[in-house]
């Protein structure tokens, strides 16, 4: 009976998977629930649940059970090599925690390729902590508890990060609903294929604008872009967006004839010189003499700076000389008058 038991375990291995062989051998029916589509989980719980047979036909069909596991290369190779082994061996193996070192070592390595893909600073901060902890079941713990937990955060923060940046009107409405949903997996599933999908959608709509009679058309070569684009794959088309219409549209702006520069007004005539004002001086000489007034004859003081109260109080003096003159003559011809009447006389 424990013959055909075990043979059943090994087929239903084959066949079914690691779920399958929880349910029917009875073995870790109170750890935690199994997932066919994550062989990983499914083993993890088989581990934690422990093996509770007597016998050494119970003993080999739950080593071949971990023998057959495909994720880590460590216990596949020891719980082979135990089964290769006499019946003590595989006690031995089993009842001594060999299997439970190999099993860690795996669950070390698996923690290795999270911080070896592409992940978060939650993912990071988690990762690290497991790989310092002490105690190997902090690797299991993170794996199975900690990671999702941490992938949701950075997920969360990743869709925020794509509102962020420059984006179209279908990348907003699904990145919104992901975050509104509080599901991990529509988060997950957003940044999986919905943003692609949505960014797509508006990448066309934009290329849409740039053909001949669209808004953002610039001339012929970024009609010719556009079309072609839009006939292309979602990459070539998001390259367009990014890169080649900028450089359709200078090839626009370089077709355009440059419009000649407006020629430079002709320089202003020159205005005629003002002609000069005739000196002070000599417009005092053409001047005629005007008679001197008691007032000008008496002479003022003059200020030396001032050329034209000097030659006013030169005239002045040239006056007074004439007048004495005068007299003088008048006085000559009374004498002479004077001095012929005595003649007759005697």
């Amino acid at each position: 009976m424990l013959t055909w038991g075990y043979a059943l375990v090994r087929r239903l291995w084959r066949s079914l998977g690691v779920a399958v062989v929880l349910a029917v051998v009875g073995l870790g029916a109170s750890g935690a629930p199994a997932s066919a589509a994550d062989p990983v989980a499914d083993v993890r719980a088989f581990v934690e649940a422990g093996f509770h047979g007597t016998s050494a036909e119970e003993y080999r069909a739950w080593v071949g059970v971990l023998a057959a596991s495909t994720d880590g290369p460590a216990m596949p190779r020891a719980a082979a090599e135990a089964l290769a082994g006499s019946d003590e061996q595989v006690r031995e193996f089993v009842d001594g925690g060999a299997y439970l070192r190999a099993w860690y070592a795996d669950e070390r390595l698996r923690v290795a390729r999270v911080l070896a893909a592409p992940h978060g600073p939650a993912v990071e901060a988690g990762a690290q902590a497991a790989l310092a902890d002490s105690d190997p079941k902090a690797l299991s713990h993170f794996l199975s508890v900690g990671l999702p937990q941490a992938k949701a955060a950075d997920d969360r923060v990743e869709v925020a990060r794509v509102l962020a940046a420059p984006h179209g009107p279908a990348v907003e409405a699904a990145a919104q609903a992901a975050l509104a949903s509080n599901d991990p997996q529509v988060v997950a599933e957003f940044l999986a294929t919905g943003f692609a999908n949505a960014q797509y959608a508006d990448d066309r709509l934009m290329a849409a604008t740039m053909l001949t009679g669209g808004a953002n058309n610039s001339g012929p070569a970024l009609d010719a872009a556009a079309q072609a684009a839009l006939a292309g794959t979602p990459a070539e088309l998001r390259e367009f967006i990014l890169n080649g219409q900028h450089v359709a549209r200078a090839i626009d702006v370089a077709a355009v004839p440059a419009v000649p520069a407006p020629a430079a007004p002709a320089p202003a005539a020159p205005v005629p010189a003002a002609p000069a004002a005739p000196a002070a001086a000599a417009t005092a000489v053409k001047q005629p003499v005007r008679a001197a007034s008691p007032r000008a004859a008496s002479p003022r003081a003059a200020t030396p700076t001032r050329p034209a109260t000097r030659v006013l109080a030169a005239t002045g003096t040239s006056l007074e000389g004439a007048a004495v003159a005068a007299g003088a003559l008048v006085a000559g011809a009374g004498l002479v008058v004077l001095a012929r009447r005595r003649g007759q006389a005697f």
